[in-house]
């Protein structure tokens, strides 16, 4: 790849953001459609986000994913937002117009219902109850996709109540419980979401109730380091249907790409590349 002062950059930022692995994402489908651009990962300081995005502002970049904690500034700073990242209150894409302004967009609720189409075509007739684990950004996004796509009831559970309540309020399908009653959740739930940080590399071990799930139940994680998590390695041995964080990452980015670029990129490919990235870095663990 050669860059010059015509490419076209484009950036995850986060803090921290070494972890990501939309630079291997979207570096692969801009070299499947032989685009003149490049994406990197930047880490933007929690402590210095509006310097930071002023900055990229000024530089005029061509686009961005956020993640966390950046999702409200990219909010923020966007002169126009989607449907999905007004109702949501946060951006996780960002695009540069010609004329300097900035749209923000928000995919991450898409990436969840469209790695659901992608995987269990017969989700939304199933699922009447979906439980939702987690009050950030990503359970936002799961709760108001799922909640648009048609799910009579999306429960929402958090360690904090007062932030699972917040969640809850995205929707009058949406309902807060405490986290203390996870396992009566769990055997009303059609659909476990889980965006809580609990199974990433590093975190303690959690117990989860998965003995109590109904049989049909499906199992998703947003978690993709690792990719084989505690909550999905019990689902998988009761022989429950699974969903791998990769599903969401893809499905969010894909959309983002066609945001930026105005075209659709080859999923498949993308999982593919994304397998052998994961592969790698265990090997390097």
């Amino acid at each position: 790849m050669t860059i010059t002062a015509k490419t076209s950059i484009l950036a995850v930022l986060g803090d921290p953001v070494g972890h990501s692995l939309s630079p291997v994402m979207h570096n692969g489908w801009i070299g499947d459609f032989g685009l003149d651009a490049v994406y990197i990962a930047l880490r933007v300081p929690a402590d210095d986000q509006a310097g930071a995005f002023e900055g990229l502002r000024a530089l005029r970049f061509f686009g961005a994913n956020v993640t966390v904690p950046h999702k409200l500034s990219a909010c923020l700073i966007a002169d126009r937002l989607d449907p999905a990242a007004s109702s949501l209150k946060a951006a996780n894409v960002l695009r540069w117009e010609r004329d300097g302004s900035i749209s923000g967009f928000n995919t991450d609720a898409y990436g969840v219902v469209a790695a659901l189409d992608e995987s269990h075509a017969g989700w939304r007739s199933m699922t009447g109850t979906a439980l939702v684990l987690g009050a950030g950004g990503a359970a936002r996004a799961a709760a108001w996709g799922l909640a648009q796509a048609g799910v009579r009831r999306v429960l929402i559970a958090n360690r904090t109540p007062e932030r699972a309540s917040e969640v809850a309020g995205i929707s009058d399908r949406c309902y807060a419980f405490p986290w203390e009653q996870m396992g009566d959740l769990f055997e009303s739930a059609d659909l476990i979401v889980n965006t809580t940080t609990l199974g990433m590399a590093g975190a303690p071990p959690f117990d989860w109730p998965v003995e109590r799930a109904p049989n049909h139940c499906i199992v998703m994680d947003a978690v993709y380091a690792p990719l084989e998590t505690d909550l999905l390695r019990a689902a998988r041995a009761r022989r429950l249907n699974v969903i791998d964080g990769l599903g969401m990452l893809i499905h969010q980015g894909a959309l983002s790409f066609e945001i930026w670029f105005g075209l659709q990129p080859d999923v498949r490919l993308a999982r593919a590349r994304l397998m052998r990235a994961v592969a790698d870095r265990e090997d390097m663990e």
